[in-house]
């Protein structure tokens, strides 16, 4: 009877060990063809467009500006439409009505035209394409403040930084971010 008990503890173990054995063998090339596959696909187009959220109307305007050219001279793109790439610092924490694209210590507020759509409260961090109307506004106390409290904490406040009291923003009809 106890030979019967130590064979089964035996078996038990053996069992166990080619278990292990098994989980611990090298892929096969079935399955190191799928990895590289899979790796390809990662790159393709349509993965690319995977990675991308659009939100509001689709894009019209084919040719991209950088933000590093708007930011160097905007009033050259006041009243026009504009479709521009950067890189979102912010996003209203609140409905996703606005965010904030940065480039170094300059920013600007992009607001999403009549509230007709929201994006994505998490976008921070994601380039973006933006096309828009280009506009400069007087600053309103009350309306940077309102900005200031759906703000992420420690995100850049572009009314603050703005001179001879006139701030740009982008009255966006489609956003898209690119999710790195």
């Amino acid at each position: 009877m106890l030979w019967i008990v130590s064979l089964m503890f035996a078996c038990n173990e053996t069992t166990t060990d080619e278990a292990t054995q098994t989980s611990e063998k090298k892929p096969t090339v079935e399955a190191k063809k799928t990895d590289e596959t899979a790796k390809k696909s990662e790159k393709s187009p349509k993965a690319e467009a995977q990675k991308a959220q659009d939100f509001g109307q689709p894009f019209t305007i084919e040719e991209v500006t950088a933000s590093k050219d708007v930011f160097a001279d905007p009033d050259k793109f006041v009243g026009k439409k504009v479709r521009i790439e950067g890189k979102v610092s912010d996003v209203c924490q609140k409905m996703g009505c606005w965010m904030v694209i940065s480039e170094g210590d300059k920013s600007m507020r992009i607001t999403t035209k009549d509230h007709k759509f929201f994006v994505a409260k998490d976008g921070a961090g994601s380039t973006c394409h933006i096309e828009g109307e280009m506009i400069s506004r007087e600053l309103d106390a009350d309306r940077t403040a309102h900005f200031e409290s759906e703000s992420s904490k420690d995100a850049p406040i572009p009314e603050k930084q703005a001179k001879d009291n006139k701030t740009y923003e982008i009255v966006a009809s489609s956003i898209r971010f690119i999710k790195e």
